[in-house]
């Protein structure tokens, strides 16, 4: 008996299938997002099935290689795709077809429950930030803080301190909560901005279910002092870009985060912070960007 379930992240839904052996209460994650199926239509489907077929001959286009996934991309003639992701170093790893409109995918995952469901999250991850890339949709590595009804935007490689900054936030800029660590959407619509909690935040588990007005983005750069300066459009556009989701090596999806990143940076002012992990530069980014 196949099982479906539908959900709901930046409203954008998507449809999951798997067998009712699979264990759906381990995606604990997705609970808020968790929509009925209603009669509209979805954005993609994802099946989870017990083989996958060679149907057609791949290349290998592209790898993402970091400290929390490695991911093979591979083409075949037809335009379609498949993924290999696993844990890095490791040896075991699921393998994901996908059609070439990021619509229909299928995806085997490797037997243990740690490896299945890290798999199963990484392959949704990637089908939401790919299907979406052409509706002004941008999947983005930074942190999020909430404040009011205002959201401000932290981004930087992995261990220039996104996550202690927005703990700073919290412990002294009243009023603030965490949106999410990791992977916030951003969608451009209507003149504005909105920055969503996703079922994706990294190591943090902070999975919310709610949106703000993006206000604020900021580079953060570790320094000895603390201080902030505001950033043209080309240097707006050369932070952002890099912090989506992207295959820059294909075209279509490419073009649309570029249009996407022009619309976001037009319309939500950027900053590049230099400081320290400490309460004075939360202090001094909270004042320069809430204003």
């Amino acid at each position: 008996m196949e099982n479906n379930f539908f959900y709901q992240v930046a409203g954008h839904r998507f449809r999951l299938s798997f067998s009712e052996d699979f264990g759906k209460d381990a995606l604990g994650n997705y609970t808020p997002f968790l929509v009925p199926e209603g009669k509209g239509g979805y954005l993609f489907r994802l099946s989870v099935v017990d083989d996958l077929p060679d149907k057609y001959l791949y290349e290998q286009v592209g790898q993402f290689d970091n400290d929390i996934a490695a991911i093979g991309v591979f083409k075949s003639e037809n335009g379609y795709f498949r993924f290999h992701i696993g844990y890095p170093g490791s040896r075991s790893y699921c393998a994901m077809d996908v059609d070439a409109a990021f619509r229909v995918a299928q995806v085997k995952l490797p037997a243990g429950d740690k490896h299945r469901f890290f798999c199963l999250n990484n392959c949704l991850m990637l089908l939401y930030a790919f299907s979406t890339a052409n509706l002004d949709t941008l999947m983005m590595h930074a942190s999020v803080i909430k404040n009011g009804a205002d959201g401000f935007m932290f981004l930087g490689k992995s261990g220039t301190g996104k996550s202690t900054h927005s703990r700073l936030w919290l412990d002294h800029v009243e009023g603030s909560e965490l949106l999410n660590d990791d992977n916030p959407v951003v969608r451009v619509f209507d003149g504005k901005a909105i920055v969503y909690g996703t079922p994706w935040s990294g190591k943090t588990p902070c999975y919310r279910n709610e949106e703000a007005l993006l206000k604020g983005i900021v580079k953060l750069q570790q320094a000895p002092l603390n201080q902030i300066k505001t950033l043209s459009l080309l240097q707006a556009y050369a932070i952002v870009l890099p912090a989506c989701s992207s295959m820059r090596w294909e075209e279509e999806i490419a073009s649309g985060i570029h249009r996407a990143v022009e619309k976001l940076i037009g319309m939500v002012p950027c900053y590049r912070l230099e400081c320290l992990p400490d309460k004075a530069a939360a202090d001094l980014s909270a004042s320069t960007i809430k204003k």
